[in-house]
Formats: C-alpha cells, sequence, structure tokens
C-alpha cells in the first residue's frame, strides 16, 4: 500500500502542508524521550548539587510532560536546567536517529520528493516551556533561515513531530494554507524579550492571506510542511512543557542552503549501500563536515 493516497499528495502540494494520524509508532518516539527525560534528570541533579533546587523539589515521580517545567518553577532561576541543558537543540543521538529514520516517515518523504532522501542538515528538538517567551517563533517561512538563493528551487519537506500531545493552549503549529505558493517574504520582524534578540519573522502586516489552521496533533502524529509555507508556533500557556522534534528531509544532491553543515543519506532506492547506517556513522560525516 502507498505511504499517501493521491489525494494527500495532491493536498500537500495545494496547501503546503499536511497532517497525518497515527503515523509513527512509539517504538521510534520513546529513545528520544528516553534520551531527553535522561536529560531533565541530569539537570535537577545539577540544579541540586549547585544549591539552585531543593532535593524535595526534584519531582522524581512526575511524567516527561511536566517535570521539566516542574523542577524549573522550583528552581531559584526558573530557566536554570532548560539554559544548560536543552537550549541547544540538535543532538546527534541514537534516539534522534531512531526517529529521523523511521521508515513510516522516510516511506511518506519518499512519496512527496522521490526515493533518494537527504536528511537535511536543519532539524532540531524543541522544549518549549510554559510561559517562556524566547521560545515563541513568530510567523515566518523556513526558507529565511537558509541561504534561499542557494536552495530556493530544492523542495525540502519539514515533519514537525510532537514527543507530547501538541494543543492550542500548549503552543501547537499554526499555518498558512497556500501561502508556499508565494515568493520569499521578507523577514524585517523581530519579536524581542527582554535579555534576548528574539527570532526573526514576518510582521503582521505582511502576513498573507489564507486560512490558518491549528494543528493540533497527538503523539504519533505528525504535520508536514513546505520550505516556503507561512508558519509559527503558538505561546505555551499550559502547565506542560511542549515537546516536539522538526525534521527535515530533501532530494539528494540539490542544495540544502546550509551547505556548510553536513546531513546524512536517509534512504537511496538507486545505491542502499549509500544510506548512513547508524547514529555513528552520523556522527563521523559531522566531524568530517561532509
Amino acid at each position: 500500500m502507498a505511504a499517501l493516497t493521491q489525494e494527500q499528495i495532491e493536498a500537500f502540494h495545494r496547501d503546503g502542508y499536511l497532517t497525518l494520524h497515527g503515523l509513527l509508532p512509539q517504538e521510534h518516539i520513546q529513545p528520544l524521550i528516553d534520551e531527553l527525560a535522561a536529560g531533565v534528570e541530569a539537570g535537577v541533579q545539577a540544579a541540586i548539587a549547585e544549591g539552585v533546587l531543593a532535593a524535595d523539589d526534584a519531582h522524581e515521580d512526575a511524567p516527561f510532560a511536566t517535570r521539566l517545567a516542574l523542577v524549573s518553577g522550583a528552581c531559584a532561576e526558573a530557566d536554570w536546567i532548560w539554559s544548560r541543558y536543552f537550549s541547544e537543540q540538535k543532538p546527534r543521538t541514537a534516539g534522534m536517529f531512531a526517529l529521523r529514520t523511521a521508515p513510516a516517515l522516510l516511506d511518506v518523504v519518499e512519496a512527496l520528493i522521490g526515493g533518494e532522501i537527504y536528511a537535511h542538515p536543519q532539524y532540531n528538538y524543541r522544549a518549549k516551556m510554559p510561559n517562556q517567551e524566547i521560545t515563541n517563533i513568530p510567523w515566518h517561512q523556513d526558507l529565511a533561515y537558509l541561504k534561499p538563493e542557494e536552495a530556493g528551487d530544492t523542495l525540502v519537506v519539514n515533519a514537525w513531530i510532537p514527543l507530547v500531545d501538541a494543543t492550542a493552549e500548549n503552543g501547537c503549529m499554526q499555518v498558512i494554507g497556500g501561502s508556499h505558493l508565494l515568493d520569499l517574504i521578507a523577514h524585517n520582524h523581530r519579536e524581542t524579550t527582554p535579555g534576548h534578540k528574539g527570532s526573526r519573522g514576518i510582521a503582521r502586516d505582511e502576513l498573507p492571506e489564507g486560512e490558518v489552521y491549528t494543528a493540533e496533533v497527538a503523539v504519533g502524529d505528525a504535520l508536514l510542511t513546505s520550505e516556503r509555507l507561512v508558519h509559527r508556533s503558538t505561546p505555551n500557556r499550559s502547565d506542560t512543557v511542549r515537546w516536539s522534534v522538526d525534521t527535515r528531509y530533501c532530494q539528494l544532491g540539490l542544495p540544502t542552503g546550509r551547505e556548510s553543515v553536513p546531513g546524512f543519506i536517509a534512504r537511496s532506492q538507486n545505491d542502499p549501500a549509500q544510506v548512513t547506517a547508524d547514529v555513528d556513522e552520523w556522527e563521523q560525516i559531522f566531524a568530517a563536515g561532509v
């Protein structure tokens, strides 16, 4: 059975996005969740050792979705753990590799760009904390953060994958349907917060017309978007951490717009021997810069 129906493929190219429910089995998500949970534990122990957090406030039994928020709220400095353990969001770990190479995910990407799939250099996990302004990403197009003069003709498929259920309350994605058909829009707006420059985005008076879709998605779902689609993440007004991953793919051999940073070959129908086998090989590729 094809990974996507013809109607789904047409919808992606027409709207610039596609929501897929129940795409990913837990076995491809859980290793990364376990790694991030271990990172929370390491941050908690470091905070206790530094006297920033009382041992009685470690919240050992709290679930993954809430523990980082709970211990951060109990710290003498609210962002102490996040800034030291979760502000750098591009880990090359076994869990991230397993998610980025999940067969079900690569199957739908193949339906859109073909069987020669390059895992793009640009990927992230995100720990969007409650009421944390720095993690509010304004309206933007992903292409604006690459080198559009190099990659403007490359279809880059982004898979936005929740690690906890993403809702309007905890900061899910919003997209403007059909906006990917427009040229690159100037990203001259910056939502500044005290002590931070904030992310570049599109000013409200320059937003294109179109229906805004609020993409509430559950664990196992994925939201696919293209590199020109105008989208944003909404503020997290809940008491949970909105953990998510965005991982991008393009056709092997096309410009990525991030040529100084290597990605890796996730799938090749023409030459399977080229495919990056595991996280250790990914790390070697990155270290070599090729």
